[in-house]
């Protein structure tokens, strides 16, 4: 599966407008100005692509409170939870700069740091004007004529010296003059042709970095739902199912975007809005539509989204939207049914009383299977898991009790964490070996990236940016410590700034650790494929045992 950070970004956009109550077609637009205006400044393509970026991602933090929370719109959280997502991403590092800043203001009202004048970066003054023009435009109705609406956008050149650069302003009224330049901002068929607008020398995305866009796409949809790890644990499921049906590696890698995905149509058809009432149940036969025909515009997702259609399907043909039945069924299909309908029954079952869940789930998969609701040979293969196996998330913790009985002795170990959902998995087992070694002692390491200032860089500008990351590891501190506090008398928090996979071999080195505990997102036969860079730059360089949770 090949794609590029456009084909992929672009479609998702929609759904940073609709959750956030935009006009669908604005992140587009402010991309595609910012890009505009940083070529018009004189900037390079390279310099124009990564303004594209941080214009399509500017308001995403709204998407991804820590709280669950959506809607979420604190003016000094969004554009901090913006650049903490797309640190995640592996784009130029100057996007994240970019999109952290561009709440700030030329005369130092903005937030969240209250930077002023060229103490913000350039290019987050520009992703500043185009946002604001975007909005302006959006907030104008849709009957008014194209000429009264520009006057409207114009107007922000008012506010040039106050919260806008007056130089970036009178670049943006230059581009103005030009016909192409506002039919495809501002012209009425301007989300259709912005998403052709593709930015120069994009880049193709990792396989790592589409996963986490899957997931997050994924945990928004169980967010909406009121159950936020309902695609992970589908995910967990598919994938332990996958390999026990003998799917290829790249089947499997295609068949866990799909289960991140499979739900997403919630977010695609109900932007927004609540559930339940009369139109509850036509939403729920609906949003497999939904997400098909949206994950069906983004290139070299057509397997994922075709399953994902199917993924309310039953055997019998008494599933929903279309009805298909027996052969019209893909394997990876019918997989994702299985994994969905356990996960449902293990919700189901959690706090009854009576005989085990593992035996009431294979009781109930042997129901569907003789009632040729679900497939047989993918039943059968979830019946062995669910015998045999704990559970499929749960495989980390049985590879942690083989290494406890290779190991006599650990005394000392090193938690490198970011904060991650990733690094949450790895902070319980973490916890596991604490509990199981009453003498070691465990390092909490957090490492702040080093990014390269290569614009306006300023001493003040330096230290708001350490600011911001003291106050991030803090948060990250008194989490971990909190998870830790029955022995927090054997666990300690070190902050250090540097490239991670680095700092953590050389605080491993230093300290002479037994075991160095990571987090990734990779998952079964498909780990090398999978493994963050930061957990694959340790396995690389480290002397010491290493520990890759999935």
């Amino acid at each position: 599966m090949h794609m590029k950070w456009f084909d992929a970004l672009n479609p998702l956009s929609s759904i940073f407008d609709l959750m956030s109550g935009a006009r669908v077609g604005r992140s587009r637009r402010v991309a595609y100005l910012a890009a505009k205006i940083g070529l018009g400044a004189g900037l390079g393509l390279r310099e124009a692509r990564t303004l594209y970026f941080a214009g399509l991602l500017h308001d995403v933090g709204a998407l991804v409170s820590p709280s669950g929370d959506f809607k979420r719109r604190d003016p000094t959280f969004v554009p901090v939870a913006s650049a903490q997502w797309v640190r995640s991403l592996d784009l130029d590092p100057w996007t994240e700069v970019f999109v952290g800043q561009s709440w700030e203001n030329w005369d130092g009202s903005g937030v969240p740091f209250g930077l002023r004048g060229r103490e913000i970066s350039l290019g987050a003054r520009i992703v500043r004007v185009a946002r604001e023009a975007a909005q302006v435009m959006d907030r104008a109705p849709m009957d008014v004529p194209l000429a009264e609406r520009l006057a409207r956008v114009r107007a922000i050149g008012q506010r040039a010296g106050e919260v806008f650069d007056p130089d970036v302003v009178r670049v943006f009224e230059e581009l103005l003059g030009h016909p192409e330049v506002v039919l495809d901002a501002f012209g009425p068929y301007s989300p259709f042709v912005l998403l052709s607008k593709r930015p120069a020398g994009d880049a193709p995305m990792s396989s790592e970095d589409a996963v986490k866009l899957a997931r997050m796409f994924g945990r928004l949809a169980g967010v909406l739902r009121g159950t936020p790890n309902h695609a992970e644990r589908v995910a967990g499921w598919a994938m332990s199912l996958g390999e026990e049906m003998g799917l290829s590696e790249r089947d499997l890698y295609s068949l866990n975007i799909a289960a991140y995905y499979h739900d997403v149509g919630w977010l695609v058809g109900n932007p927004g809005g609540t559930f339940g009432g009369d139109v509850q149940e036509e939403r729920e036969r609906l949003h497999s539509y939904y997400t098909q025909a949206f994950l069906q515009q983004i290139p070299g997702l057509e397997g994922p989204a075709i399953w994902t259609g199917q993924h309310h399907e039953r055997i019998d043909g008494t599933g929903y939207p279309e009805g298909l039945a027996g052969e019209m069924l893909s394997l990876p299909s019918r997989i994702l049914q299985v994994a969905e309908f356990l996960v449902d029954q293990e919700m189901a079952l959690q706090g009854k009383e009576g005989a085990g869940i593992k035996r009431r789930l294979a009781r109930l998969l042997h129901a569907e299977e003789l009632a040729g609701r679900l497939d047989g040979p993918v039943c059968r293969a979830a019946m062995k898991r669910v015998s045999h196996d704990p559970e499929p998330a749960s495989r980390d913790q049985e590879h942690f009790y083989h290494l406890s009985s290779e190991v006599s002795e650990m005394k000392k170990v090193l938690f490198a964490t970011d904060g991650s959902e990733a690094s949450k998995k790895a902070e319980q087992m973490v916890a596991d070996i604490l509990s199981k070694w009453t003498e070691a002692e465990v390092t909490v390491l957090y490492v702040s990236q080093t990014v390269p200032y290569y614009y306006e860089a300023t001493p003040d500008l330096l230290a708001n940016l350490s600011q911001y990351e003291e106050s991030w590891a803090k948060q990250i501190e008194e989490t971990v410590m909190n998870t830790f506090k029955d022995y927090k008398d054997r666990v300690r928090f070190k902050h250090l700034v540097g490239h991670p996979a680095t700092a953590i071999c050389d605080v491993a080195d230093e300290e002479n650790v037994d075991l160095i505990v990571v987090g990734t997102h990779g998952r079964g036969a498909i780990d090398r494929v999978l493994l963050g860079s930061v957990s694959h730059g340790v396995l690389n360089r480290a002397k010491h045992s290493v520990l890759v949770v999935r």
